[in-house]
């Protein structure tokens, strides 16, 4: 990756049964995809879900991940994307060059292990009222394409948490590992783990 494509990434805890990593990443639109892939992969590492049910928890971190990115640091509304043109990404291209949009980053923390998947993902935007988004979800005539996208994060984590300010989204995925129940030292290959630090 080139420094204008690239994103910062720290793994604070790294061992058999858990993995905790922050990312900080700058408001470029070609980062969405390779990102998105990297946070999947941590499914497939440490066994989380079946296939199937990632495939549909990438829809949702998808949707996540472009609330951050168009809505959320590029503060471009949902409703450009409503009118038929291609204004929604005209101005998205535009913003991604100038300031103060393209100095803002998206901050995602990741925690991943035996248990399940956490993501948290922040922008810097001026976040949004979550509980009038979600009402408008429940009115055909009022939902725009956020509205949808609200719905398939809701639909497709096992819990979806917003920041009260509205710029802060935490995805839950619970694992379906056999093992997700068993006391750390019972897990194979982390008997000699007695303590894990979590300073950052």
């Amino acid at each position: 990756m080139t420094i204008e494509t690239s994103w910062q990434e720290n793994i604070a805890v790294d061992c058999a049964h858990l993995r905790l990593t922050q990312f900080e990443v700058p408001c470029r639109r070609a980062l969405i995809s390779p990102l998105r892939e990297r946070l999947l992969k941590s499914i497939r590492d440490f066994n989380v879900v079946s296939p199937s049910r990632e495939n549909h928890f990438c829809m949702a971190l998808e949707e996540a991940l472009n609330n951050a990115f168009y809505h959320g640091n590029l503060e471009i509304s949902s409703e450009l994307k409503e009118d038929g043109t291609s204004r929604f990404l005209d101005l998205a291209r535009e913003r991604e060059q100038l300031e103060p949009w393209r100095s803002r980053n998206v901050y995602v923390t990741e925690l991943v292990g035996l248990f399940g998947l956490w993501i948290s993902i922040r922008d810097e935007g001026r976040g949004f009222d979550v509980a009038a988004a979600f009402e408008r979800c429940n009115d055909p005539e009022l939902m725009l394409s956020s509205g949808r996208g609200l719905l398939l994060m809701r639909g497709f984590s096992d819990e979806l948490i917003f920041s009260g300010k509205g710029n802060e989204v935490t995805l839950v995925l619970y694992s379906e590992n056999s093992q997700r129940e068993l006391p750390i030292c019972a897990v194979p290959g982390t008997g000699e783990l007695q303590h894990v630090s979590l300073h950052t």
